[in-house]
């Protein structure tokens, strides 16, 4: 008999004392260590930390640009050359065709193209003449191959096409950066450029606008990394559209603007709403 008078029982006594002890031994455990032990789940952590997701814009619903007169579109001077581009020990001759502000330039916009255009059509549809007219220095080129380049883009050879754009941004901005415009075909030169190793695409570029650009999917490990500011741009009647934002989307600082009724060129096909995503985009940009 116990000294309280009630039965013992020794296999329930023996049970009772291995949970106690080992509910000791848990506390001091954890008590000292809680202050330091990592989250119980750092996946979730890490998921609360990540940035919200890119946002999607309705241009129909943006500040409209300012107004430009067709007079005032045609005293924009758009000056025509060719400009030497060293590469890789070669030399490369590129058509440009540029235009600029009245005053100092808040930015340099360069504008490439896809595979059956050319620098022409940023001039017929007025792109130069209104980033002139917003304060931007403006330069699109013919990339080798384009119409009007002397370069072919067998000259290439060894050279990629990433340390290509590479010679051609500091042919241009001679020190700074610009703003990079790629629809299509010209991805396959912005793209690795930009992203490779995107630690430097901010370093590289002040902003970037692709516009369904071709091998947009092969970088998607690597956009995440990035903090370059994006426009995503595509038409919704594009049928590559939504396979290029939803590789693009990726890039954290990026927002998406579908431009309705619009095909592969968008931006022929809807200049007006074309322009006034980039507007709109461009007026929060800075040169640092």
């Amino acid at each position: 008999m116990a000294p309280s008078g009630l039965t013992l029982n020794k296999p329930v006594a023996i049970t009772f004392l291995v949970l106690v002890g080992g509910g000791i031994i848990l506390y001091k455990y954890y008590g000292k260590t809680s202050a330091t032990a990592p989250p119980a789940n750092i996946l979730d952590v890490n998921k609360e930390a990540q940035p919200a997701s890119v946002q999607e814009l309705d241009v129909m619903k943006l500040p409209d640009f300012p107004p430009v007169s067709a007079d005032q579109l045609k005293s924009v001077q758009i000056e025509k050359g060719e400009m030497t581009v060293s590469a890789g020990g070669k030399e490369f001759k590129i058509y440009y065709q540029k235009s600029v502000p009245s005053g100092p330039p808040k930015l340099t916009v360069l504008l490439l193209h896809g595979q059956a255009f050319s620098s022409d059509n940023w001039v017929e549809i007025h792109t130069l003449q209104y980033l002139a007219s917003w304060g931007y220095r403006a330069v699109a080129v013919d990339l080798p191959g384009g119409s009007k380049s002397r370069a072919k883009d067998t000259q290439l050879g060894d050279i990629t096409k990433a340390d290509f754009l590479g010679a051609l941004v500091t042919a241009v901005e001679k020190g700074l950066k610009p703003v990079i415009i790629s629809p299509s075909m010209s991805g396959s030169f912005a793209l690795p450029y930009l992203f490779q190793d995107p630690s430097l695409s901010s370093q590289r570029a002040v902003g970037y606008v692709p516009v369904a650009p071709a091998g947009a999917g092969s970088y998607t490990d690597k956009y995440p990394q990035s903090q370059l500011p994006t426009l995503i741009v595509y038409g919704t009647k594009d049928p590559a559209g939504p396979n290029t934002k939803d590789s693009l989307k990726l890039l954290p600082r990026s927002q998406i603007v579908p431009i309705p009724e619009a095909g592969h060129p968008c931006y022929i096909d809807k200049p007006d709403l074309f322009h006034k995503a980039l507007y709109n985009f461009l007026k929060d940009l800075k040169n640092t």
